[in-house]
């Protein structure tokens, strides 16, 4: 009877560690099919005006889609557009003046260097970050970071997962543009965690490294959303503020210049006067 007292005792306590398990983690959904931990409760918390920190005269340049616009398409997404001809004759004017690339990490341990740094990201996580950059970067030396659209990855017309882990491989950096895309200015506070904390987890199982930069969708950001992607774990966030970081910069709102199939660098005081 003591011996049976003692196996319900175990049971009864195993079954209560499953409980607790059970209620730390969540399944975000059917897509990733991947299990993950609860949100934190802690990750609205106001940061600390430490977070701020002065930094050189880095550009941070912004790109979408390297392809040629498909014209029969609705003309208002044109912007996001640079034909392989244009992004080629960009890195060529970069590598021309004595660029070297660089990750986002630069902006918090400056390194010596031998040419001038810059950051080269593309946002969303297109099909074409791997047809046409990622061999164009190999070609002329370069490496860029991405942010994929995690909820996307695998889907048509985007990165596979396996595509991913190729580029990183090769020095790509991957960070998150949360999992679908929304303006998190606009949508709950539990819902603006699960899109920038559960896509840096699931990111995170993708790659097999910690994901520390984040890139606010659409450019939508308020003091809401910068403490959250602060206390996520994040490093860094970059904005689509069309400016060069220059002088006192918060890591949570990196500028970067937009750039646009009809730029041209010579043509570009932020890149041609440094």
């Amino acid at each position: 009877m003591k011996k049976i007292s003692i196996l319900l005792l175990l049971f009864v306590s195993l079954l209560g560690v499953f409980l607790i398990c059970a209620r730390s983690f969540s399944l975000l959904n059917q897509d990733n099919a991947l299990l993950l931990p609860a949100v934190p409760p802690n990750l609205n918390a106001q940061i600390s005006p430490s977070e701020v920190f002065v930094s050189p005269a880095v550009p941070i340049l912004m790109y979408h889609h390297i392809q040629d616009y498909p014209y029969g398409k609705d003309l208002s997404s044109v912007s996001i557009f640079v034909s392989p001809a244009n992004f080629e004759a960009q890195l060529n004017w970069l590598a021309l003046n004595n660029f070297q690339t660089v990750n986002l990490s630069y902006f918090q341990n400056p390194t010596r260097i031998s040419g001038k740094p810059i950051v080269l990201t593309f946002d969303d996580g297109y099909q074409d970050a791997y047809d046409q950059v990622f061999p164009m970067l190999r070609k002329y030396g370069f490496a860029a970071t991405f942010y994929p659209i995690v909820n996307n990855i695998d889907k048509s017309g985007f990165l596979t997962k396996k595509e991913i882990l190729e580029m990183q491989a090769s020095g790509m950096t991957f960070g998150s543009h949360s999992l679908s895309h929304p303006n998190l200015t606009e949508i709950s506070e539990s819902q603006a965690q699960q899109e920038i904390y559960a896509s840096k987890i699931i990111l995170q199982q993708i790659t097999g490294k910690e994901v520390l930069d984040f890139c606010y969708p659409g450019g939508k950001l308020n003091q809401n959303a910068i403490n959250i992607v602060a206390n996520s774990g994040y490093r860094t966030a970059v904005t689509t503020s069309n400016k060069i970081n220059l002088g006192k910069t918060d890591s949570f709102q990196l500028n970067r210049l937009d750039i646009q199939n009809d730029t041209r660098f010579e043509n570009l005081p932020a890149l041609d006067n440094l």
